[in-house]
């Protein structure tokens, strides 16, 4: 084919035309129509689940066409096909483009009660910004999705072992506690690093304890209270992560402590969400009051974080062991 352009003489716009059709006839001679069933996986596709997990948004979040197929496998057009040609799927209005607005192609079901679609998304609790995009705090990721059908296990800690245990081999191993701190370390500045350590010590001079998780690539620090030894033995508010190249992060578990007496009492979790919001730089919606959201520790770095956060630990430990007593 590239033989015949390279003995045309003349290329022109004629001879372009010409050579578009020749293109098509080849086309349309080897191509054997479309075969059975392909394009159509999308079509049969079992949508039990996303319906589930919509059912499931708490009051106030929202997520993305992008994030739901992320969590079903699926792709964002699909997702979207499903949602505007099937009637009486829960909360498919708080589907909304990665951008936060409402897609151009969004109508109401027939049997709806339909109206203002920015009124009904702010009377679930949806904040808007300045441009009118739902606020990105209140997005619900596809891991997120995850965990809202994901139930509450005994064991939260995802298996780890987060004993207080050394090193195993010679004292010239590197410890758990001495590699969260190495992998800290290289990921946040030296003031983060610092803060994280002081809030360490405050945690055990409280009377808790600090499980490290047993990863190589990224490791962990669960701020424990209760019988040290192993998961599942006692409570945890926060566990903190090295950041990988992003950043040391703080997990608040709040659908861990849904399982643990005393903070079953939601509201004793919704006042620990109003104690962390109080730290500068830290927004976690209430709708995410059952999932496990996380903040940046490089926020400790600001003046009154570490002793807001101190304050709150202390708070926490003191619900825990009254909730012993009574």
């Amino acid at each position: 084919m590239n033989r015949r352009i390279a003995a045309t003489e003349r290329w022109g716009a004629t001879e372009i035309l010409a050579r578009a059709d020749d293109l098509a006839e080849r086309a349309i001679g080897v191509w054997p129509a479309p075969l059975r069933g392909v394009g159509r996986a999308e079509r049969s596709r079992d949508w039990h689940l996303a319906h589930q997990v919509l059912a499931a948004l708490p009051h106030g979040t929202w997520t993305s066409y992008g994030d739901l197929a992320a969590f079903l496998g699926s792709g964002a057009q699909a997702v979207g096909n499903h949602l505007a040609n099937t009637p009486g799927v829960a909360n498919a209005h708080r589907v909304l483009t990665s951008g936060g607005k409402v897609s151009d192609g969004f109508r109401w079901a027939p049997q709806d009660t339909g109206g203002d679609i920015r009124a009904r998304l702010a009377a679930d609790g949806i904040r808007f910004t300045i441009s009118g995009a739902a606020d990105p705090a209140q997005r619900l990721t596809s891991d997120d999705l995850a965990l809202l059908i994901a139930g509450t296990d005994e064991d939260q800690t995802n298996g780890e072992d987060t004993t207080q245990g050394t090193a195993t081999a010679g004292h010239s191993e590197e410890t758990r506690a001495d590699r969260f701190i190495r992998q800290l370390t290289a990921d946040d500045s030296p003031e983060t690093v610092e803060a994280v350590r002081t809030l360490l010590a405050h945690w055990e001079a409280l009377g808790g304890w600090i499980g490290c998780g047993a990863g190589h690539v990224t490791t962990s620090a669960f701020l424990m209270l209760g019988e040290a030894g192993g998961p599942g033995r006692g409570i945890w508010p926060l566990t903190l992560y090295p950041g990988s190249g992003r950043g040391g992060t703080a997990e608040v578990v709040f659908q861990h402590l849904a399982a643990r007496e005393p903070f079953t009492d939601r509201a004793l979790r919704a006042e620990l969400l109003r104690r962390l919001n109080e730290l500068e730089g830290v927004d976690i919606p209430e709708g995410k009051l059952e999932l496990r959201p996380s903040f940046r520790l490089s926020l400790l770095e600001k003046d009154h974080n570490p002793k807001l956060l101190t304050n709150t630990l202390t708070w926490f430990r003191d619900r825990w062991e009254s909730g012993r007593t009574s």
